[in-house]
């Protein structure tokens, strides 16, 4: 952790999480550790919208390796596979991140004309 603050050139890491119920155990599993390392974690209210562009980008990423075929695949193909997956996420289109920072801007102005609900989306 410390390597990566360093690398980033942050004092600090945060850690954005949803109310998703597997995030929810992660949280009480690793807080020890979380703490051992400085991490703050962000509290998402519950039923909030979710602002968090990197929702989409997974998303982005399904669908660049949705024809992508892993049952009963070796070793070597799964490490090249998760090889791919983070070359990804590093050679993201600008394009692609430009619109999710848009999409971001637009998505927190209906928000807030909404008094923080998320009922804008029905």
């Amino acid at each position: 952790m410390e390597a990566l603050k360093e690398r980033l050139g942050v004092p600090q890491l945060n850690l954005v999480e949803d109310n998703a119920p597997s995030h929810q155990t992660t949280r009480r599993v690793d807080e020890e550790e979380r703490k051992s390392h400085r991490i703050v974690t962000l509290n998402w209210p519950p039923k909030s919208p979710d602002l968090n562009q990197i929702e989409s980008i997974w998303s982005y990423q399904k669908d660049e390796t949705s024809t992508w075929n892993f049952v009963h695949a070796s070793r070597q193909v799964l490490d090249a596979a998760k090889e791919i997956l983070v070359r990804t996420g590093e050679e993201l289109p600008q394009e692609v991140i430009d619109n999710k920072c848009q999409a971001f801007h637009e998505k927190l102005q209906r928000v807030i004309l909404h008094d923080g609900n998320n009922n804008f989306n029905r």
